[in-house]
């Protein structure tokens, strides 16, 4: 909430996250653009600029999950999950802006997913999902959720839990973590959840998409060290 506050009035909690997942992906992106370089220099023993064989992206796309009814479960409706998406393309922080303040990457994202999320695609999606899941073969619904994620590289979903710890049967439960299955083509799934006033980042992904699990992790945190660092010289 204080980066958000420090860098713009309309920036919100989502924002932080999604800038933060977005630089690990760019970042992801480009290991893999150098490794490919290597392999294709070892096998035909000339040396291989990495922008001849893989170019850099300038965006990436992103799923962002939407609970339909804010995160809460009004009386007379059922438990089950009513949650759209929507599909948004960030900017990626390639080398060029590398050195460029983490708040201006913020900015840019902000700005890329204010749009998106005033459109109907979150209701659209959830319906698509429901008449696909119900009344379509499922070869035919992982098709069409193929599709959908419009090539996206990643989804990441912001859950807020509760301020306090909850208890079952008089014991306390001490921690609690997200998880989000992927999706049929979307190779990585990212949730940031709070609980207990502790934060947790919880990864999902295939193996060829993130080899170093901890190591995207750690991507995610040094974006959030560098906003919070501008943040406070900006509040000071």
């Amino acid at each position: 909430k204080a980066i958000a506050r420090a860098v713009g009035p309309k920036i919100t909690i989502n924002d932080v996250f999604v800038s933060c997942v977005s630089a690990a992906v760019t970042r992801q992106l480009e290991e893999h653009r150098e490794r490919a370089a290597v392999m294709k220099e070892a096998s035909t023993g000339q040396s291989q600029e990495t922008e001849v064989v893989h170019p850099a992206k300038s965006s990436i796309n992103v799923v962002v999950p939407v609970h339909l009814m804010g995160g809460i479960i009004p009386e007379g409706y059922s438990i089950g999950n009513k949650i759209g998406a929507f599909v948004a393309r960030v900017p990626a922080h390639t080398e060029v802006d590398s050195t460029a303040p983490a708040s201006d990457r913020l900015l840019s994202v902000h700005t890329s997913l204010a749009s998106v999320k005033r459109s109907p695609a979150p209701i659209l999606s959830y319906l698509a999902a429901r008449v696909a899941a119900d009344y379509l073969p499922e070869s035919l619904a992982k098709r069409l959720f193929r599709g959908a994620n419009a090539n996206a590289a990643v989804a990441i979903s912001n859950a807020r839990g509760w301020d306090k710890k909850v208890h079952i049967d008089s014991r306390p439960v001490e921690s609690a973590h997200g998880f989000l299955p992927l999706p049929p083509g979307l190779p990585c799934g990212v949730v940031v959840q709070s609980y207990a006033g502790v934060v947790s980042i919880s990864l999902t992904a295939e193996k060829w998409a993130v080899p170093d699990a901890d190591r995207f992790v750690g991507w995610i945190l040094d974006e959030y060290v560098a906003l919070c660092e501008e943040s406070r010289q900006r509040m000071r």
